[in-house]
């Protein structure tokens, strides 16, 4: 089984991008990445369990979801990559390079996260809440979010279908907590909407022995669409955008 769509397949490339998705995300928001990014390095996306090909199947917990991309990464990427998660993916992307880091299996170059708070200061207790959410409020909040297209959440059963993987994501996700341990040696660059920039995205410099960087972009959570689609420019791992809003060191 297959659990990483290369949209793009370039055979020749010498690295990856591997992009998790955000709560209730398939790959389609990362797609059209695949062209952005330099010659040499290939898109490939993190399919969770429950969408797509993978549509009948389910991940039960959070550890699940960890294990599960862990499997991907190993089995299905050789050789250089960075990893690049937004919001809940930002988490599964931590998460799965400290596992890789413990089990002493090669992880990624670098870590590239937006849209989320430092673990240290994350509870879960809002997540939770939300995964017992009505189907009226979680469809809002993917309508006020943004991250889904409009056409989902004017059909009825797309939107029913969207709300039914958010929930089951939510749930999922609530079941991560913070542990203190080793520090990651893969370095972190952060991106954050001007809109929810706060002191607790600080803190993702305290887990890396590597070099960290924090990037504040236009918008709020998904920036803005523009910035949205030129995410991969901003990476610095792929060459820095010349028209960064503003960089902390």
């Amino acid at each position: 089984m297959t659990r990483l769509v290369r949209p793009h397949r370039r055979p020749w490339a010498s690295r990856r991008l591997v992009c998790m998705s955000y709560a209730g995300g398939g790959t389609t928001a990362f797609r059209p990445w695949a062209q952005q990014l330099p010659v040499d390095t290939e898109l490939r996306i993190l399919c969770y369990p429950g969408r797509e090909a993978r549509f009948g199947e389910r991940a039960e917990s959070w550890q699940a979801l960890i294990e599960d991309a862990v499997t991907a990464l190993t089995r299905e990427v050789r050789g250089p990559y960075v990893l690049y998660g937004h919001s809940m993916g930002a988490m599964v992307a931590y998460a799965t390079a400290r596992r890789l880091q413990a089990l002493g299996t090669p992880g990624p170059d670098s870590l590239i996260l937006s849209g989320h708070i430092a673990p240290q200061h994350w509870t879960g207790t809002r997540t939770a809440a939300l995964a017992e959410a009505s189907d009226e409020e979680l469809a809002a909040r993917l309508g006020d979010l943004g991250g889904t297209a409009a056409s989902v959440l004017s059909d009825p059963g797309m939107r029913s279908l969207a709300v039914g993987l958010l929930r089951s994501d939510l749930a999922a996700y609530a079941g991560f907590a913070y542990e203190p341990g080793e520090r990651l040696s893969a370095g972190i660059q952060l991106l954050v909407g001007e809109q929810e920039l706060s002191p607790m995205h600080e803190g993702w410099a305290e887990l890396t022995e590597g070099p960290s960087s924090l990037d504040v972009l236009p918008g709020g959570h998904f920036f803005t669409p523009e910035v949205w689609r030129s995410l991969p420019r901003r990476m610095r791992a792929f060459g820095v955008h010349e028209e960064m809003a503003a960089t902390r060191p």
